[in-house]
Parts: structure tokens; C-alpha cells; sequence
């Protein structure tokens, strides 16, 4: 190789000179290294954490998935940040929305579950406004705090219903079926009667304002019915029959007829 070959041949070059023309060539392929262009990397790193734990997460088991929940609300009560909306898309994201009022129960009441009711209403109907299922877990959920409470709140059971009904909270439908089973799932069979047992005079009174309700919608309609029978009757009378006449002309008066003697 010539010396003239030698000084055209860019493997022969100083690697700064090789480098520089590189990145010429290939439009700037090197990596920017400025304070924003890390940030930005390092967000889009954990984006990408971030989704490979929410995958994750739904590979879990249903318990493990209520674990996590239970976390997130017990962290958020602790720093008294419970934030309806949040909670919510976390137990959508985890799956578990309809059983989540399991949770709420468990480390939203005690004692004081008259006072905390009130205070909580907003989360509690995030969850449970319009799904039996999430009403019939929160129920449960109270069963486990009376429980743990019974000889503070076993009393006040006819109560504690009527402010949860009262709070739309809990629908009636609910409330009735509930009432009509007891179950060994989440308290002892004993104490899930006795619950049932304490709760009658809420649970009657229900009965006795669906029946007043149910007998008031069918005096309304038979109301309705004989309305609308008697303004048919009023519409259909006899119709008018017109008056026919005959027009006779007045210059031809031998031949006019009188009609009443046709």
C-alpha cells in the first residue's frame, strides 16, 4: 500500500478522526448523555417495571392479590390519604373490587362503626353502588367487626343496618336475602344466627315498608284504571249528525220542494 492509499484509508486514521466521521454518517447514532434525555430513559425504565409488576400481579393468587390491597389501604389510612378514586382503580387493577369490601370492613370500623359510616360513605359507595355481590361481601365484613365487637355493637345491630341502609350503602334486596341465610364462612354459625336474630326488628320493618310500597303501586294503578275507563266512556258519545239542506234557487219558486214533506 502507497503512502497516498494509506493516507485515504480511514482504518489507518486516528480513532478520533474514524469516530467523528462515523457519526457523521449515521446522523449522531451516539447516545445522549444530557440531564433530560436520562430522565426521560429512566422514566420509560420504570414504565416498563411498572408494567412487568402489574403483570405480575394478575399471575398472583386471588389471596395474595386481596394482600396487596389490604396494603394499600392500611398504608393510605396511615398517612390519612384514602383516596376514593385511587383505591378503586387499585383493586380493578388487582381484580378484586367486588371482594375489596371485605378489606374496607376489616380496617375501616370498629366500635365506632356508626361514626366511621358516615365519614367513609363516598369510598364505601365507590365500591359497593350498584353490585349485590360487593353489598353482600360488605355485610360479611360488618359480621367479622361485630365479631370482634360484640359486646359494644351486638346491641346496636338493627341500628348499624338501618344507617347503612339509610346511607344507600346497602339495598334493600340485599339486606332481605341476607337476613334469610346464616353462614359459617366468615363468623361461627352461632353468631352469625344471633346477628340475624338481633337484626329482626330492622328486618321486619323492611318487610312492612315493601309491602306498604307494593300495595300503594297497585292502588295506583287500579286508580289509573278506572280513570282511563271513565274518560273512554266520556269520549265515546253519540255523534252530531249534520243538518242536510237543499239549495233551491230563488228565481225558480214553482219548483221548490219542501224537503220535510219528502
Amino acid at each position: 500500500m502507497t503512502k497516498s492509499d494509506e493516507e485515504n484509508d480511514p482504518s489507518v486514521q486516528a480513532p478520533e478522526a474514524v469516530s467523528d466521521e462515523v457519526d457523521d454518517e449515521d446522523g449522531g447514532w451516539s447516545a445522549d448523555i444530557s440531564e433530560e434525555a436520562v430522565r426521560a430513559r429512566a422514566l420509560d425504565l420504570s414504565s416498563g417495571v411498572k408494567g412487568l409488576t402489574i403483570s405480575e400481579d394478575l399471575e398472583k393468587t386471588e389471596k395474595e392479590r386481596m394482600d396487596i390491597f389490604y396494603s394499600c389501604v392500611k398504608s393510605a389510612l396511615e398517612k390519612n390519604n384514602l383516596d376514593a378514586k385511587e383505591l378503586l382503580s387499585e383493586a380493578e387493577r388487582l381484580e378484586v373490587k367486588t371482594k375489596a369490601p371485605l378489606i374496607l370492613a376489616e380496617l375501616l370500623f370498629d366500635e365506632k362503626i356508626h361514626v366511621q359510616l358516615k365519614k367513609h360513605r363516598i369510598l364505601l359507595l365507590r365500591f359497593t353502588h350498584e353490585d349485590t355481590k360487593a353489598q353482600r361481601y360488605l355485610l360479611n365484613g360488618v359480621e367479622q367487626v361485630i365479631a370482634l365487637h360484640k359486646e359494644s355493637l351486638l346491641s346496636k345491630v338493627p341500628a348499624i343496618l338501618k344507617l347503612f341502609y339509610d346511607a344507600d350503602i346497602l339495598d334493600e334486596k340485599v339486606l332481605l336475602e341476607w337476613a334469610e341465610k346464616t353462614s359459617k364462612k366468615y363468623v361461627t354459625k352461632e353468631l352469625s344466627a344471633e346477628i340475624r336474630q338481633r337484626a329482626e326488628p330492622f328486618i321486619r320493618w323492611l318487610r312492612e315498608a315493601e309491602e306498604e310500597e307494593s300495595e300503594s303501586e297497585e292502588s295506583d294503578d287500579d286508580l289509573e284504571i278506572e280513570y282511563n275507563d271513565r274518560a273512554r266512556i266520556t269520549l265515546q258519545k253519540e255523534p252530531i249528525k249534520p243538518t242536510i239542506t237543499k239549495k233551491v234557487d230563488d228565481d225558480d219558486d214553482d219548483n221548490d220542494v219542501d224537503i220535510d214533506n219528502i
